[in-house]
């Protein structure tokens, strides 16, 4: 995996030597030529810095050593091996698109840090300089996410006969942190609804009427809906047909498949995207504005991400000031509308485990189509 390329503003920048904004402040640090770290005091201006990473790379930078002086053909730099280990854990583990992503991210990172390093030179003090870069400041969760990684990346490193052993599993976990983000209320989503822009106006709708995460919200096509050639009435409620989600979390469990009934608050929401009259095989749509390629993992330009769709809902909560009284860890995002929507239909006397994917549904019937089954949930939509 090729290094990172250097932006404009650190083009001027010596081998070795980054910038990171550590708690507001812009820290110089310098990776050595055996990968470790040393951090520059705070204050070390630009030049100072620039100066010492040339007084380093002059005296002790050394071309990179070939693996025939090592004398043993599994014992390879990382940045080698990291593009064969994402190529066997995407075959032999079914990950989801986030998740793919994710793990993409967290090996380049690791490739920029340690991947001139060979892989059985690699010890417990390079797997603590990627957590000391990557996770200063974070949560403990996301912390342990990052040893996680590091455990599978080098389990496979040592199936391959790369590594003799894992050091990250020396590593010592954190306490597993309490979820402190506060429940969206009603009055809240009615707010960021009433002043979202129309496309995720229609995410939020599409959520709550669903109970489904933004993954599945960002997903959903227009010919995951089977209409009926008649409408049926099913609970005193007009039903036009389903809208068929297969929730990727689940995605291996019989539950995930769920088939929806279109009542006329969900059909509602289906009409009002067409609306804009932009030509899109998606529900959640929005017209691209700039050249940029159709970001990665989506398959139509008018497709939208789900930092995107979440991002810009905690945006609009902001400007609102609707969740100014408490801190920005603790406000809800947009998945929270999912566990509102559950609120709402059980308060109903709906149960809504079956719609929201649940595997511990209680009440739902099983259809096959196309040799596929889904799970078919009773009709039932929110008055919001």
């Amino acid at each position: 995996m090729a290094p990172r390329r250097r932006t404009d503003k650190n083009s001027d920048l010596p081998t070795g030597l980054h910038t990171k904004l550590l708690r507001g402040k812009l820290r110089y640090f310098f990776i050595r030529e055996d990968a470790t770290v040393k951090w520059l005091p705070i204050g070390t201006s630009r030049g100072d810095a620039i100066a010492a990473a040339h007084t380093y790379n002059t005296k002790f930078r050394m071309p990179e050593q070939t693996i025939t002086q090592r004398g043993d053909k599994y014992n390879k730099p990382l940045s080698e091996l990291l593009p064969v280990v994402l190529k066997r854990i995407k075959a032999e583990e079914n990950l989801g698109a986030n998740a793919v992503s994710t793990l993409e991210q967290d090996i380049k990172r690791l490739s920029d840090l340690h991947g001139k390093v060979l892989s059985k030179s690699i010890t417990l003090q390079h797997v603590n300089e990627y957590l000391d870069l990557h996770c200063s400041g974070k949560s403990n969760n996301v912390y342990n996410r990052k040893i996680s990684f590091m455990k599978k990346v080098f389990d496979y490193l040592c199936d391959m006969s790369a590594m003799e052993s894992n050091p990250a599993e020396l590593k010592k976990v954190k306490p597993k942190e309490q979820k402190i983000r506060q429940r969206l209320t009603l009055e809240m989503y009615k707010a960021i609804e009433e002043a979202a822009p129309g496309w995720l106006r229609i995410a939020m709708q599409l959520a709550m009427q669903t109970t489904h995460a933004v993954l599945e919200i960002s997903k959903a096509k227009y010919r995951d809906c089977e209409w009926f050639e008649t409408p049926v009435i099913e609970n005193g409620l007009t039903v036009y047909g389903v809208l068929r989600i297969h929730r990727q979390k689940v995605q291996l469990k019989e539950a995930s498949r769920v088939a929806i009934p279109i009542t006329p608050a969900l059909k509602a929401v289906i009409e009002q995207s067409r609306q804009d009259h932009i030509l899109s095989p998606y529900i959640v749509h929005k017209l691209k504005t700039d050249n940029n390629p159709v970001a990665k993992g989506l398959t139509h330009e008018t497709q939208l991400t789900t930092r995107l769709i979440s991002s810009t809902f905690s945006e609009v909560r902001d400007q609102l000031k609707v969740c100014d009284h408490l801190e920005l860890e603790a406000r809800p995002t947009f998945h929270e509308i999912r566990a509102l929507s559950i609120h709402l239909f059980t308060q109903q006397g709906i149960d809504p485990q079956a719609r929201a994917a649940h595997t511990d549904a209680k009440s739902t019937k099983i259809y096959q189509r196309n040799h596929v089954q889904w799970v078919e949930v009773p009709a039932a939509e929110l008055a919001v």
